[in-house]
This record gives C-alpha cells, structure tokens and sequence, in this order.
C-alpha cells in the first residue's frame, strides 16, 4: 500500500492512530491525516522517528519565525530577492504548483559574495511556504487536497565547476538537510535538465542527503534526453513556458522564459551589492539610539535587555567595520548560579560586509542578553554599531493568552 489517505493496510492505519495519540501535544487542529502520513511515510512508518522528525521541524519553524511567512512579515533582502534565480509558474496535471530554477550563466561566487548562506536558506523557505500556500489555494479551488509540487532545475549554459567549490557545495547541501527535514513528502517530480558531464560529482556528493523516496522522483536528462516529452506527462503545456515545452509566453515581456514570474540569470555588479546602511542604524524604528564599542581581542560584549512582557520580541541590528564577529543570545537565570539558557545559538556573522538584523519571540520575561563575542580573535579588537528594541505584543495577542 502506498501509505496515502485512502490507501493504508491495516498495519499503516494502527501506525497512524498511534501516532496521533503520542504526538496529540504537538499536533494542531487543523492537522489532518494528509499531514500525519506525509511524516510518517518520511521515515517508513517508524512511529518514533516520525514524531521525532516533526518534533525538531516544528521547533526550527519557531526559531526561524517561518509562521510569519503567511503573516507577509517577511521582507526578502533586496540582493537574494533580485539575483537568485528560479520561481514559481502554472500548476501540474494534479494541481501543485510548478517551481523552475535556470541556472543558465548564474554566476555563483558573485552570488555569495552578496550573501550569507543563513540568508539563502531563509528566503528559500519562504519560496517554500510561498509553494504550501498554493497547495492550499489549489486544494481549496479544486475540492481535493494538493500536497506535491514539480520542481524543473534546467543546466543550460551553466560552468559546473563552479557548484563544487566548499562554499557552493555547503549551501547546496544546507538547503538539501532543511528541506528534506521540514517538507517531507512534498515533491512530486523533479527534473534536472541539460546537465553537464560534471554534474554526476555534484549529484554524488549530495546524493546521501536525499532519501530514498525523493530519489525514485528525480529524472537527471542531458540534453539528448527528450527532456521535454518527460516534463510534459506531468505539467500540460497551457501551463508551462515556452523555454521549458510549454506554450507559454511572458505577459509583459513576451519572453519565453516568463522572466516575470522566473528569476533569470544576469550580471551580478558592484552596484548590485548590498549598500552598508540600515533603517534602524539610522535611529529611524522607534528603537533604541545606536551605540557603538569597540570590543577587545579575546573578550565579549554583552547587552542585557529587560523583556517585561511574555510575547514581546526583540529586534537587533549590527554591523562591525572591518571583521566578523560572533553572534548569541541567552536568557539570564534568577539563580545567579544557574546557567543562561540559549535563545539563539552562537554563530559567526560576517557583519563587516553587511548590516546582520534578527529578532526572536520572547515566550517569557526576563533579561535576555544579546552576546557580541570576539573571544576567537586573537590580534583584532572589531568596532561595533549595534540597535536593540523591544516590541510589546498587541493587545489582542495579551487577550489570546489570557
């Protein structure tokens, strides 16, 4: 049996009563069986493994604010948001959306230059969310429920060599894990189009990354392969551009790549880059006026912030002149004794070549402490300009809590 609604043996159906009963805390209402199986197949119907799966995804859509995609509280940063390529376009013979990502003269150390990995992996898991929400929207406009998309990553014209650098290699593998532990069981069909000899060394190593289920759904076609008879059994040409095997042309540009709605590659300039300034840097949210220290070698600069209200969220922003620093937030024990718990984990932010802005939700109040530490540098005392706020939760949110 498939392990689907409506095509469960009777062992699956008791796996899935059973975890429904040891996962009824971390389940919401609206969680229906489509959302308990797809966990559920992820690990092959290991009760344990499943929960434990869903367990760590929901806490990493907590730490990463992902809710508030679907709230559009997210703001792309402006560089990743204009040269990153790929998009969303049509649906597929089942009704899940159809994402196309060509890679065709995309230049990707120019592209990590402008960026960070943290910020790629979220705005790619907000293309996500943006996916989800059109399942939703599909579901709700055909009566059925839609739960996969395709996804098309077309080669063309694309120097391989490239993809294998550590940087490139690392950001494509981060983006594999966070997929593969947070959407599990939402893809359909994945095409990888036009590929280069070169390609396989990059497949292999990114190859253990993917489980067995998403690898029976990925078609790797060279250029001799009728890739787009392939595509086409699963996407109708009415909704697929004409690039791709479609008849579909751009409707503001006529292009057949539909750039309106795909991301396509282009030179990345020094214009391109993200300028060194900041709305909060210039005093201009209603936070605190920003100060700056300098933080000696081997030491760390702490800033304790009073939260008085559970729900509020704190907001920061920082920018060193000339090297990185390292980046964490705690909450302080009343018992001096006792240990700061971790709010956001220590990692090392290249805030030198870009403003680094955060918030996280304070569940309760307290002193929290945002932890600027340069302890790892030995010669480099680093100038820090940092802003924090506190924004309480609205009324409505205290009344819900109440």
């Amino acid at each position: 049996m498939s392990g689907h609604v409506g095509d469960l043996s009777p062992k699956q159906q008791q796996a899935l009563q059973q975890f429904r009963e040891v996962c009824k805390d971390l389940l919401n209402n609206d969680d229906d069986d489509y959302y308990c199986l797809r966990w559920l197949r992820a690990r092959n119907f290991d009760i344990q493994q499943a929960k434990e799966m869903m367990k760590k995804s929901i806490a990493w859509r907590k730490a990463n604010n992902v809710d508030d995609f679907a709230k559009d509280d997210y703001k792309p940063p402006e560089f990743v948001h204009r040269t990153l390529i790929g998009g969303m376009y049509g649906v597929d013979r089942q009704g899940g959306p159809v994402w196309i990502y060509p890679f065709g003269n995309f230049q990707i150390k120019p592209f990590l230059r402008g960026c960070t990995i943290k910020e790629i992996l979220t705005y790619m898991a907000w293309r996500c969310e943006q996916g989800m929400k059109k399942m939703r929207e599909q579901s709700k406009k055909l009566g059925k429920v839609v739960e996969t998309q395709v996804v098309i990553f077309d080669f063309d014209n694309f120097s391989m060599l490239q993809a294998l650098t550590a940087e490139a290699v690392s950001a494509v593998s981060a983006f594999i894990r966070m997929y593969e532990a947070n959407y599990p069981e939402r893809l359909h069909q994945a095409f990888v189009i036009n590929v280069p000899s070169l390609f396989s060394v990059l497949f292999n190593l990114i190859k253990p990354l993917l489980t067995g289920n998403t690898l029976t759904k990925v078609h790797v076609l060279g250029k001799g392969d009728n890739w787009k008879e392939e595509i086409l059994k699963y996407v109708d040409a009415d909704q697929l551009p004409k690039q791709w095997g479609g008849n579909c042309v751009d409707e503001i540009t006529g292009d057949p790549f539909c750039s309106t709605h795909i991301t396509v590659a282009r030179p990345i300039t020094e214009a391109d880059y993200r300028r060194r300034s900041s709305v909060l840097l210039n005093g201009d949210q209603g936070g605190s006026a920003a100060a700056t220290v300098s933080v000696d070698r081997r030491s760390c600069h702490e800033v304790p912030v009073t939260v008085t209200l559970a729900g509020s969220r704190l907001c920061w922003e920082y920018e060193t002149e000339d090297h990185d620093i390292g980046f964490a937030v705690v909450r302080a024990q009343d018992d001096p004794a006792a240990e700061d718990v971790t709010v956001l984990s220590w990692q090392r932010e290249d805030s030198h070549l870009k403003p680094r802005e955060g918030s996280i939700l304070c569940e309760e109040p307290g002193t929290y402490v945002l932890k600027f530490d340069n302890s790892f540098s030995a010669y480099r005392s680093k100038k820090l300009t940092y802003t924090v706020r506190v924004v309480p939760p609205t009324i409505s949110e205290r009344e819900d809590e109440a």
